[in-house]
């Protein structure tokens, strides 16, 4: 099933209004009437282990600069978009490397745009402050499982270290078809 770009674009363009203001969203508030203005205060830590919404919104927009990068085979802005550590430690050609098997099953990434990931653990920091999402895109004939890690980069989640591989998704059961095609009684 193909999905139009346009819808493909104004998804990815409503994810990043909502998510545009990155982990560390905060609210300005204006200043009482007749009272100085405040120095503005450092930026807050991020709050997390992260929300559903923007768990979802980092997995997505990381997974669609793989697809990307898979699709033209140019990894440079995927690397680009990583912590100072993933740049210091991955060329382009590196990462080339690294997801060549992934370029050649010849999968198809476009649906994480769309479709919703599932965890298969609740958003976590490690020890070293790295935000963790593990799990899944249930994607038909081959599901998506990912591993990232993001660095807290100046207030914003940068990957630290991207894992993705693909295997035969599950056989849908017959509840999930619908009981249009069944025959009738």
């Amino acid at each position: 099933m193909m999905i139009p770009m346009r819808i493909v674009t104004t998804l990815l363009a409503a994810m990043l209004v909502v998510c545009a203001a990155g982990p560390g969203l905060t609210q300005a508030q204006a200043p009482a009437s007749g009272k100085k203005k405040a120095a503005p205060a450092a930026p807050a830590a991020p709050d997390w282990p992260a929300n559903a919404a923007q768990s979802i919104y980092l997995a997505r927009s990381t997974m669609t600069a793989l697809q990307q990068a898979v699709e033209t085979g140019n990894f440079t802005v995927l690397r680009d978009l990583g912590s100072p550590r993933f740049r210091a430690e991955n060329t382009a050609g590196d990462l080339a490397i690294k997801f060549q098997a992934l370029r050649l099953t010849g999968a198809d990434l476009t649906a994480v745009a769309v479709i919703t990931p599932q965890l298969s653990t609740p958003p976590f920091l490690d020890p070293q402050k790295q935000l963790h999402l593990v799990g899944l895109f249930p994607t038909q004939p081959l599901e998506i499982d990912f591993d990232l890690s993001f660095e807290n980069v100046d207030n914003r989640w940068k990957v630290s270290s991207i894992a993705v591989t693909t295997a035969p998704a599950p056989k849908r059961q017959n509840s999930d078809i619908g009981d249009k095609d069944k025959p009738a009684k």
